[in-house]
């Protein structure tokens, strides 16, 4: 029958002689010192026992295409049951690492990095580079292979040195974050053209995303009018300021300017000369009209209530 230890108070503690303190707290010592002996002997062993893995993961594919094993059986379990024990989180995340890089091929048929590279690595490396593969394979879809992010990751176990601060460094750029050490970069603000460019960058490489993202930037793209109109009706900006800008964008100049109209010359009764018999012009092809877009429904309402004044004005007659 297993002995239930007893728990010991604080008080008890203090009570002992320094012979029994010193020798209770030695035995969680040398509980420390064997957890820290195993930790180690986990970490020096990683890389074999994720290779170990990766090649059960390829066994377990093959016989699950060739119906050896039910199809509903998960990998964890079907470890369990061959190897008796739990497989590690750790171990999983570096055997998939192994055969993203290790046993996936590039355009020219070769390893993106060769399995003594991935040998040669630290573990520590390792770990930061497949946290940086993981979010390209999110980010870029198909295409994670051949973008910046994966190719420096590889360029960067695949040279000697010590490659810890440029993975650092890439997972950084790649969350968005400085790069710079002993400094914080300032945020660049986001401007209006600067959002404006990132939606269009973003548009025409559509193609190349998962169509579920794809879909919702169209959908955006949809319901963007909309909410630009609404915008500009809660900015507060006087409707008066806002047909300005809109007639002078039409006229093809800077909405902000005030154009002055020169004044008509000669008296108003001479009669206009009657212009000299020409040719047929052809009409001249205008340009898109861009004035729509910035016709707010209150603009657009005002606009209408004053051509159904002006045409109900009663017309002045010649006596």
């Amino acid at each position: 029958m297993e002995t239930v230890k007893a728990k010991v108070t604080f008080a008890e503690l203090l009570a002992m002689t320094p012979a029994d303190l010193y020798a209770g707290t030695k035995q969680y010592v040398s509980i420390t010192k064997a957890v820290d002996k195993a930790k180690n002997n986990f970490i020096e062993n990683l890389k074999e026992f994720s290779m170990h893995v990766a090649a059960m993961k390829r066994r377990y594919t093959t016989m699950r295409e060739k119906h050896e094993i039910a199809l509903d059986i998960p990998f964890k379990k079907f470890f369990k049951d061959n190897v008796k024990g739990d497989l590690p989180g750790r171990v999983e995340a570096m055997a998939g690492l192994f055969n993203s890089l290790v046993l996936t091929l590039d355009a020219a048929g070769k390893p993106l990095l060769s399995e003594q590279n991935f040998m040669d690595a630290a573990v520590d490396w390792l770990e930061k580079a497949n946290a940086i593969v993981k979010a390209a394979q999110k980010e870029h879809g198909d295409d994670w292979k051949t973008c910046d992010d994966v190719l420096d990751t590889v360029n960067a176990l695949s040279k000697p040195g010590d490659a810890s601060k440029k993975l650092r460094d890439i997972r950084k750029r790649q969350k968005g974050e400085s790069t710079t050490e002993g400094e914080t970069a300032e945020a660049v603000p986001m401007t209006p053209e600067m959002a404006a460019d990132y939606l269009v960058a973003a548009i025409t490489t559509a193609g190349k995303m998962p169509v579920d993202k794809a879909a919702g930037l169209f959908l955006l793209c949809k319901k963007l009018p909309g909410r630009l109109e609404a915008a500009w009706v809660e900015s507060k900006i006087a409707d008066a300021t806002l047909d300005g800008w809109t007639k002078n964008i039409a006229r093809g100049v800077a909405p902000e300017l005030t154009v002055i109209t020169a004044p008509e010359t000669g008296a108003p009764n001479d009669a206009a000369p009657a212009p000299a018999e020409t040719a047929p012009v052809a009409p001249v092809q205008t340009a898109p009209d861009i004035t729509a877009p910035f016709e707010t429904k209150k603009m657009r309402r005002a606009r209408e209530e004053r051509e159904r004044i002006a045409a109900l004005a009663p017309v002045a007659v010649a006596a």
